[in-house]
């Protein structure tokens, strides 16, 4: 953004400034003068599918919810969402279209569950001063990160994870001050902050602890009855990927590993899905899928690895037993989690094994379902958001132990997954 486009955006700031306080003015009145029915909440704006989700889940809880979305991407459908602002007022300049918008949201919404980018407003000049606006107006916040959003490159614990996002997101190497700045004012301000996927590296602040807050409709993942039992001799053995962020995702070597493998004489086939619609994937997983290698170079799981596990497929994911995994087994449910953690230097090794053993890649499969079940279900979703509504509105103290598993009253509704695996990685009994 060159100096005369900032120039430009802060002054349409400036011009907006008052208006915006009139609204909290008004908005402070109203939460004084008039008892709500009705908790309206905001999701937006950045297109996360898991904001879509978080809607039905929201919507199930009794409350009135919105999505307002920038842009709708390929994968997505645009009815995932309710508001779509390239579709909306084309007429007007985007800065002020969003300022417009900013201000009627304001004026509408008590509840905003959003990213570090925030707002429309976000990416402008001081946008992070939104978040100011919100509180002034006596609104709660309730900020769920996602990756560009917050990630302080240089804040990076891994080595090997700021080399990856390099590698897919070099520019955003240059912006480490200003996402710092807006880091850092966003947590100290917002009512409730939840890494999401990054485990709060350079944070300094999380209300709950849980390795993965994304929730999907079971439903509408089916379990795979597949149940092949070839072994790569006697039969293929078909693995996914999907390449989105290659770099992060370690694609090369899963590539590279393939072709080792089948050197050796083993019947493996890999597709990759890269800008396919999520209905596709979900009828491949089902029917056409033995294994799915979600990522090497990151950590945990994601959306990808949790579609995985819901279709009742073995998973593989990066390095399990690392200093960012430890508390999520100390203190959340991440040691019931069945995904086989591996990387680019091991997974030649732990490919094969499961390609040669079918009943191995069965019993995950089948713990990996149960673990979607027990917490990643549109249920697991309501109880999710419940708890944490009612600790930005002062009903809980704290909801840092949600997930403990002594102390959390969720982790020990039903009983623990069971898997085989030690830490995440394989036990080789033959050895």
């Amino acid at each position: 953004m060159n100096i005369g486009t900032k120039i430009i955006l802060l002054s349409i700031h400036i011009f907006f400034i008052p208006l915006i306080f009139i609204v909290v003015l008004f908005s402070r009145l109203k939460s004084f003068l008039f008892v709500q029915n009705k908790i309206n909440i905001f999701l937006g704006t950045s297109p996360i599918i898991n904001f879509s989700n978080y809607s039905v889940i929201i919507k199930q809880l009794g409350f009135f919810t919105k999505t307002f979305v920038t842009h709708c991407f390929i994968i997505n459908k645009e009815e995932d969402w309710d508001v779509i602002m390239t579709k909306r007022m084309r007429f007007i300049i985007r800065p002020i279209k969003y300022f417009l918008y900013f201000i009627y949201v304001l004026y509408k919404y008590d509840i905003f569950i959003t990213t570090y980018r925030g707002l429309f407003i976000g990416s402008f000049p001081f946008g992070r001063f939104q978040f100011n606006y919100l509180k002034y107006a006596g609104k709660k916040t309730i900020v769920i990160a996602y990756g560009s959003d917050s990630y302080v490159y240089r804040r990076i614990s891994l080595p090997r994870i700021s080399h990856c996002l390099q590698t897919n997101y070099g520019p955003a190497a240059k912006l480490q001050n200003l996402i710092a700045k807006n880091l850092d004012h966003i947590t100290q301000i917002a009512d409730a902050v939840i890494p999401s996927i990054m485990y709060a590296d350079g944070f300094g602040r999380w209300d709950i602890l849980t390795p993965c807050p994304f929730f999907l409709d079971l439903n509408s993942w089916i379990t795979s009855k597949r149940n092949n039992n070839a072994n790569g001799i006697d039969g293929e053995v078909v693995v996914a990927h999907s390449p989105n962020h290659r770099g992060v995702k370690g694609t090369e070597y899963l590539l590279e590993a393939i072709k080792i493998l089948k050197d050796e004489g083993l019947k493996v086939t890999l597709k990759l899905y890269e800008g396919v619609p999520n209905e596709e994937i979900k009828k491949d997983f089902a029917n056409n899928v033995d294994i799915l290698v979600e990522q090497l170079n990151g950590y945990g799981y994601a959306l990808s690895g949790l579609e995985g596990m819901a279709s009742g497929l073995p998973v593989i994911s990066s390095d399990q037993d690392n200093i960012y995994v430890e508390p999520f087994r100390i203190w959340s449910f991440f040691d019931e989690c069945p995904i086989v953690g591996s990387s680019c230097l091991r997974l030649v090794k732990d490919l094969r094994h499961l390609i040669m053993h079918p009943n191995l890649r069965i019993e995950l499969g089948k713990a990996g379902r149960a673990y979607a079940e027990k917490y990643h279900g549109y249920d697991s979703g309501e109880f999710f958001f419940s708890n944490l509504f009612d600790y930005i509105n002062g009903k809980r103290e704290s909801i840092i132990n949600l997930y403990h598993p002594i102390l959390g009253e969720y982790p020990n509704r039903s009983p623990k997954i069971k898997h085989p695996l030690v830490n995440n990685r394989i036990v080789d009994k033959s050895r």
